[in-house]
């Protein structure tokens, strides 16, 4: 290779006082130009060229890559985090992918240095691979779906770990180097963020299914089995780790102490799910897995506390137990309390409970398959005897060491129990998955990716779809959602039931009106390869692309009298399917047969969904308003929502919110909500939310009343109530008393949290100037320009008169600027500067700048477990729910001087609760309870002066003797301007 303006350097890279690598590196000089080139003398061909350079600061080199002086790839170094060019830490990769090249062909690689020197260590070429490639597709009349699905199945594909994909390479080398046991990489995809080249044991159990459709059978088995793995090595004492890098080594950020309780039993589920798919006996059979299962079931449920009593079940004690110096007790990984049992790791502990006993079963364990069966069934029994929480109408998500259960909203502890398959499936359910609709807006990404799997199961399809459509067109590159948009498609909308051990594949429509028809072609379930094709929710086509002949169990929700296969009809068998009633019949499906099942009409159904609950208004702007309500529940399914105005339908809805417009500001609007289901069956009106919107006449308050956030201009001091010289405000020989004296180039900012509906101010060049002045003005909000003078404004122009709209901007800015020639003489005014608010603000309608509680979370517009307000009977649709000991702050700026709110023990708790309320604006106490409130206590309104409060804090106190079901409502908390 020839080299210009490069010299060579060896260097030896140690780690903890060890070599861990050797290198011979192309070395430049800082600040100038050096370059390195070769002749092509391979194979013509399509390659990746990958260069392996050493370089710790951002862009302190870039670097640029040719073919015969044509680029194909050009790169800044990034921030690295070794010490110097000695560190391993420091050395990265670029994959420069699919480059063409024929013998003779010149690569030249340059590097200009921006202050660090440049160090190459190798250019390898090697043959380009690409991602794998899958032959499933799916085709509807929703160009939404079609694409979404698209989209996850190729970047889903792109996560493998490939030779040459381009987003390896870039993690620091030493975890790599310092494991020579590890070579190589390992089949398997990304499982965590991307920019760590490693795979978690809960992501992957996730990925799994989605992985199976896309033909990743080797990485998922190669990966799970490396979990299992590392259940016998010493300290494991059965658990997986965390995670592992490509090369199957411990992942150098998360050892073995990150230990949640519901991962193990997850892994074996997933595993086992993963034989039901492919009927790869391996699956079971595999030594390494089948010590795994063994030790699950055995050791490690008895290290965490459970102990079966075969002869006398009644002694059971079958939850298992965070044990001391493990993580936590459920994948929620911020829980308030310290839960030593959660209802997601007891939920997967009894999915792998089933899974082990039907892993005995194929092994020809009848005896202990039946015994497990037993056990997973008294699980199920015990959950549901001792963790329903009847006072407040839903199961605990977790107890602590004491048994004190938790039954307010926890995150995966929460919505996790539903999708393993706990419950009653029956009324308990059903009003379970209403309370998690009502809280489920409040996750992180990788949380709702569960969501559409979880409401298909229970045939919520316009909730499942409106989740699976959020994960569809957010497209986070977080890997999860791309094998969740596979994954929720073929598991949840189209209902398939893999049992390839036995040649069976089950499957159910779950399409909304939104998609009344969908086709997924190569389907594989075992050695078949398959297209199903749902038409509405009535009829279904599976056809054998190949592979032996399969049974399928066409299953249908309802009860039709008949199901016509192919035009015969057949009368149909019922069962249930989490909870929910299915007809079915099973037919063989040959290869290269396609049959049709057809239920027809379904047998009419004539019951109406139980009306929305906990209808709440929120944002309301000059003509907008946001809604929101708990879903209902249907006998078949709720279908959609129709929203009306003042008794007049305005809007339709798949999910539980919608965002009614077009509305008058300064106007009164009354709305409510109704369920439909398929069958056109409507609710009953769900409560009434009353809102006025913004925008009339209102009240102004004066800028310069207010504190600024900051101030700044080229000249002088931005001045309240005075010119920048310091005199009275006068512009064309107005004089005003109120307003803001500045200078170009200057700039104000206010926050003003999202409290003001608009903003009017006159300006110009104050009169204290008469020459040389230009200036515009320009108003921002939240970091967008909402206004800017239409022309340059002198001495002698006119003053002009500024109206904008500021309805929920957090931030406003007022900036001047010097109309591009210099500041001389800009005396800018804003005279008579006002913001203008029409209503009472709702407290819960602006962003706090903190919230604590000491138990659950701080609600906005529900109570702390997540309940409409209610003090002593009367519903609050606005307002604010939390616990004692519990503190809300808020930034005023001075901006209000009224703060309005009833205040009691929310009616969800009947005894215990004895609680203070206090109010407090800058440090000083404002306001506190006259005596300690209790249930049967009557509500209290507070109205309290907050003329220029900055900070307004809201505390409730356990009045001293513990926060025992403290939970407190500031009901209809109010700020009047």
């Amino acid at each position: 290779m020839a080299l210009t303006n490069f010299t060579t350097e060896t260097v030896d890279h140690t780690w903890n006082n060890t070599l861990v690598d050797h290198a011979t590196y192309a070395k430049g000089v800082a600040g100038q130009t050096s370059s390195a080139r070769s002749s092509f003398s391979g194979v013509a061909g399509t390659y990746d060229l990958i260069t392996r350079y050493n370089g710790m600061t951002a862009n302190g080199v870039t670097y640029r890559l040719t073919v015969n002086g044509t680029q194909v790839d050009s790169w800044g170094t990034s921030r690295r985090w070794g010490t110097d060019y000695t560190d391993p830490k420091n050395i990265d990769t670029r994959t420069s992918s699919k480059v063409d090249l024929k013998p003779g062909d010149v690569i030249e690689l340059t590097a200009t240095s921006a202050g660090e020197v440049p160090r190459v260590d190798r250019i390898t070429v090697q043959s380009w691979v690409g991602a794998p490639t899958s032959t499933l597709t799916i085709n509807s009349p929703n160009t939404t779906l079609n694409d979404g699905f698209t989209w996850g199945k190729n970047r889903a594909l792109g996560m493998t770990f490939y030779p040459g994909n381009p987003m390896m390479g870039h993690e620091p080398e030493w975890w790599r180097l310092q494991n020579p046991a590890h070579p190589t990489v390992q089949p398997g995809y990304w499982g965590a963020y991307t920019n760590r080249e490693s795979y978690y044991n809960r992501d992957i159990s996730h990925q799994s299914d989605g992985a199976h459709m896309l033909g990743l059978d080797a990485e998922t088995f190669s990966m799970l089995k490396t979990f299992a793995a590392d259940a016998d090595d010493a300290g494991q004492n059965g658990w997986p780790l965390w995670a592992h890098s490509p090369t199957g080594a411990m992942y150098y950020i998360d050892g073995t102490g990150f230990r949640e309780l519901p991962s193990p039993f997850n892994v074996m589920a997933k595993a086992y799910k993963q034989y039901q798919w492919t009927g790869n006996a391996a699956w079971i059979n595999d030594p390494t897995l089948s010590a795994y299962y063994d030790s699950t079931m055995g050791s490690f449920l008895t290290g965490h506390e459970v102990r079966w009593s075969d002869n006398n079940p009644a002694d059971d004690q079958p939850v298992s137990k965070k044990q001391a110096g493990e993580y936590t007790a459920t994948f929620f990984e911020f829980p308030n309390e310290n839960l030593v049992s959660a209802g997601d790791s007891l939920g997967y502990q009894y999915q792998s409970m089933v899974a082990y006993s039907e892993i005995l079963k194929a092994k020809g364990d009848s005896a202990g398959s039946a015994t497990w069966a037993d056990r997973a069934q008294r699980l199920r029994s015990y959950f549901e005897a001792n963790w329903w929480d009847a006072a407040n109408g839903r199961y605990y998500r977790g107890k602590d060491a004491a048994g004190t259960g938790y039954s307010s909203w926890g995150h995966e502890a929460s919505f996790l129990m539903m999708l393993t398959g706990l419950g009653d499936h029956g009324p308990r359910t059903g009003n379970y998955l209403d309370f998690i609709a009502a809280n489920d807006d409040n996750l992180n990404v990788e949380a709702t990716s569960y969501l559409p799997e979880m409401y298909y199961q229970y045939n919520r399809s316009a909730e499942g779809w409106s989740w699976l459509k959020k994960l569809m067109t957010g497209r986070d590159s977080y890997p999860e959602i791309s094998f969740l948009a596979v994954s929720s498609v073929t598991d949840g909308m189209m209902g398939i039931q893999p049992d390839a051990p036995h040649g069976k594949v089950a499957t159910v429509s779950r399409l909304t009106s939104e998609t009344p028809w969908v086709e997924l072609d190569h389907v594989k379930v075992g050695g078949n390869d398959l297209k199903l094709k749902h038409t509405g929710t009535t009829a279904s086509t599976l056809t054998n692309n190949s592979g032996s002949t399969i049974s399928w169990e066409a299953q249908f929700y309802g009860t039709p009298s008949t199901i016509k296969v192919n035009g015969v009809a057949q009368t149909p068998q019922t069962k249930t399917l989490y909870g929910q009633t299915v007809s079915y019949v099973t037919v063989p499906v040959a290869a290269g047969a396609s049959v049709t099942a057809d239920a027809g009409a379904v047998a009419a159904d004539t019951t109406a969904p139980s009306a929305p609950t906990g209808l709440t208004a929120s944002n309301v702007t000059a003509g907008s308003v946001d809604l929101k309500w708990t879903a209902s529940t249907d006998d078949v399914g709720v279908s959609g929502y129709t929203v009306y105005r003042d008794g007049t339908q305005v809007g339709t809805a798949t999910g539980t919110s919608f965002t009614a417009g077009g509305l008058t500001a300064g106007t009164a609007y009354a709305f409510t909500v109704k369920a439909v289901d398929a069958a056109g069956n409507a609710s009953g009106a769900s409560n009434t939310a009353t809102v006025t919107t913004g925008g009339g006449a209102g009240q102004g308050t004066d800028l310069s009343d207010l504190t600024w956030s900051s101030a700044r201009s080229d000249f002088g001091a931005v001045r309240k109530d005075l010119s920048v010289d310091g005199r009275a405000l006068k512009l064309n020989g107005t004089t005003y008393a109120k307003g803001i004296g500045t200078h170009a180039n200057g700039s104000i900012t206010y926050a003003l949290n999202g409290g003001w509906s608009r903003f009017r101010s006159d300006v110009g060049v104050d009169d204290e100037v008469t020459a040389n002045a230009t200036v515009r003005f320009e108003v921002w909000g939240d970091g967008v320009r909402l206004y800017q003078s239409p022309s340059v404004l002198t001495p002698s122009s006119a003053t002009q008169s500024i109206d904008v709209d500021v309805t929920g901007v957090k931030t406003l800015e007022l900036r001047v600027t010097d109309a591009g020639d210099g500041i001389n003489s800009d005396h800018a005014d804003w005279a008579g500067a006002k913001l203008i608010a029409n209503a009472p603000t709702a407290v819960s309608d602006l962003t706090w700048s903190s919230a604590r509680s000491d138990f659950g979370s701080v609600r906005k517009d529900l109570s702390v477990d997540g309940h409409a307000l209610k003090l002593n009977g009367t519903a609050y649709a606005k307002g604010i729910g939390t616990h004692a000991n519990g503190s809300i702050t808020y930034a005023l700026n001075g901006g209000y001087s009224r703060f309005q709110s009833d205040a009691g023990v929310d009616d969800e708790v009947t005894a215990n609760a004895t609680v203070r309320f206090e109010v407090w604006g800058d440090g000083v106490r404002l306001y506190q309870s006259p005596s300690v409130l209790t249930p049967s206590s009557a509500t209290q309104s507070i109205d309290v002066d907050v003329t220029g409060v900055k900070t307004l804090e809201l505390r409730v106190t356990d009045a001293g003797d513990g926060i025992n079901s403290d939970h407190a409502d500031w009901a209809g908390a109010k700020l009047l301007r």
